[in-house]
């Protein structure tokens, strides 16, 4: 009997030493406060170096992390729908062709009291160098200051000109360095709202413009915008190159300002109407 006993003893003590809880660790989600009125920053401001966290799903590879996995990535997850109570905070960003629209969708959801947006574009601003404003420390600071729910980014217009330092070298576009490089920058500028909690990224695609020639770095440059869009399942690609033309392809003249680039207040409503049919399309709204 007292053998037994023992060999009991012996088998529970086995069992329990390979035994074990563990309780999982849920980061808790910052307050934030709300977003700004629609505003304009000109103003130049240097790059922050403030280190990045852990890559999550939505930004792995977006600026160098290493993917989780080679396998497809997931739905990303509707977003929260919006009450007047609790608006969406949007962030509207980029050179001056975002700015009427960034401002137009501030009115348009104005009237719900559904989101309220600030209005953040720069004159004559790029990817393709750091003057009047070096977006990617800016964006940090706007995104820390800020808390918001969704970004949205269209840029651009002033860069199929400009040179770029790819790999050591100074590239111009439409050589394939200068294409690869300037998609590796607006796919940080997206990973900066990412990771700052933007729940969904909207990148608005460059219009029509009017000449050919120029239409046809817009389409390139459309081109790589949807590519990035494509790297994560929380940037979403919107269209405005097909908004602003003819069926027959060409440019819709009574959208655009005289010079032919900017547009008229409808032609900025077009935009921002389609901007806003997609964040509601994300949360479920009709």
């Amino acid at each position: 009997m007292a053998l037994a006993a023992v060999l009991t003893l012996l088998a529970a003590a086995a069992l329990f030493t390979g035994c074990g809880t563990v309780s999982p660790q849920v980061p808790a989600s910052p307050a934030g406060a709300p977003a700004g009125t629609t505003s304009s920053s000109p103003a130049t401001v240097p790059s922050s170096a403030a280190a990045s966290p852990e890559a999550s799903p939505s930004v792995a590879g977006l600026d160098g992390s290493p993917s989780p996995s080679a396998t497809a990535a997931p739905e990303p997850p509707p977003l929260d729908k919006p009450t007047r109570k609790h608006p969406l905070r949007v962030y509207f960003g980029g050179d001056s062709l975002s700015g009427m629209p960034g401002i137009m969708l501030g009115q348009l959801t104005q009237k719900n009291g559904l989101a309220k947006v600030k209005t953040d574009y720069v004159e004559s601003s790029r990817l393709t160098y750091g003057e009047p404003v070096d977006w990617p420390g800016h964006l940090k600071q706007q995104m820390s200051a800020g808390h918001f729910d969704v970004g949205v980014f269209m840029i651009g217009a002033n860069d199929s000109g400009m040179p770029m330092i790819a790999g050591g070298d100074s590239v111009m576009y439409p050589k394939r360095k200068w294409l690869d490089e300037y998609e590796r920058r607006a796919k940080q500028i997206a990973a900066i709202m990412l990771r700052a909690g933007v729940k969904r990224v909207y990148w608005v695609g460059m219009p029509i413009m009017p000449s050919s020639s120029e239409s046809k770095k817009m389409r390139d440059l459309n081109k790589l915008f949807e590519d990035v869009a494509a790297s994560s399942p929380d940037i979403v690609y919107v269209d405005s190159y097909d908004l602003l033309s003819t069926r027959s392809g060409d440019l819709k003249a009574s959208l655009r300002s005289g010079d032919g680039v900017h547009y008229t207040n409808d032609g900025a409503m077009v935009i921002a109407e389609a901007v806003w049919q997609q964040i509601k399309k994300d949360w479920g709204g009709r």
